[in-house]
């Protein structure tokens, strides 16, 4: 299942990137390197943090989700969407059977 998570600042984002940036940089590449983040970048604007998450269920992904570095000092907080992906690039994605 695919998980979307927007997160949002709970302080001074500025004082948390010149603290986190770099721990950040290196938990999205592993995580991206594991299969678990399929994707993931800030807004337009800088103010929220979007990441979408593969995941077996919302448990591993909220749990995933907390162990991001400005999620896991208290900067950002997030929420969780389970995301039933129609579409990947023009493709109709593989239906989940009920």
């Amino acid at each position: 299942m695919w998980y979307l998570t927007i997160q949002r600042w709970t302080t001074d984002p500025q004082r948390a990137i010149g603290e986190l940036l770099d721990d950040h940089l290196a938990w999205l590449d592993d995580q991206l390197r594991a299969g678990t983040v399929l994707l993931g970048g800030p807004s337009a604007d800088l103010q929220l943090g979007i990441i979408v998450f593969r995941a077996e269920n919302a448990s591993e992904a909220d749990r995933l989700c907390r162990t991001e570095p400005f999620v896991a000092a208290g900067y950002r907080e997030f929420d969780l969407i389970e995301w039933d992906v129609q579409q990947v690039f023009g493709v109709q994605a593989a239906r989940r059977r009920s």
